[in-house]
């Protein structure tokens, strides 16, 4: 049984895993794209050289590959927007018991924050750690630098989901009450 707002939350993510998951994967696909573009723009001054089999392998970054990677980590919050909102949807009668029982709609849209932060992070973090993971791969160490752009790039990820998490968030002024969930 959760006792705080957080751990509730996390409860809320728990039972829909697949739907959880997804989001989270959506984000996570985004951040090490963007995670990976910037170490190579960043940390490595726009080309990572290595060897793959033997062959020298030159990677570049242009302007289009930032704009691609930035452009997914958006739909990534996109998508957590959209599970945070369908999650409502699903949990309207459970919280509009939650209205009527004295919860504000400050304390609802806190409940709805803390699930996206949750979200953003499992995404972000894992994300980030693909990223970085891959770069490393990619170049045969693991630099300061990158360590500091996956931290900054996963960072980036968690507040886009969470000012995501502000539209869902709205909708609960809209949830009927209990009164009338139970007269339907």
């Amino acid at each position: 049984r959760p006792r705080t707002l957080p751990g509730l939350a996390l409860v809320n993510l728990v039972r829909t895993p697949g739907r959880t998951l997804l989001g989270a994967g959506a984000l996570a696909i985004g951040v090490a794209a963007l995670t990976l573009v910037a170490a190579a723009a960043y940390a490595f001054r726009g080309a990572i050289v290595g060897s793959l089999l033997g062959d020298t392998v030159s990677l570049g970054v242009r302007g289009a590959d930032a704009l691609a990677a930035v452009a997914t980590v958006l739909l990534g919050a996109a998508a957590v927007a959209d599970v945070l909102y369908l999650n409502i949807r699903d949990r309207a009668a459970e919280l509009a018991t939650l209205r009527a029982t004295g919860w504000t709609d400050a304390a609802l849209g806190r409940l709805v924050g803390y699930e996206g932060f949750l979200l953003g992070a499992l995404g972000a973090l894992t994300g980030a750690g693909l990223g970085l993971g891959g770069a490393a791969w990619l170049v045969g160490e693991l630099p300061p630098a990158l360590l500091a752009v996956a931290a900054t790039v996963a960072l980036a990820g968690v507040a886009a989901t969470c000012l995501a998490a502000l539209a869902p968030a709205a909708l609960l002024r809209r949830l009927p009450t209990a009164r009338l969930l139970a007269e339907e």
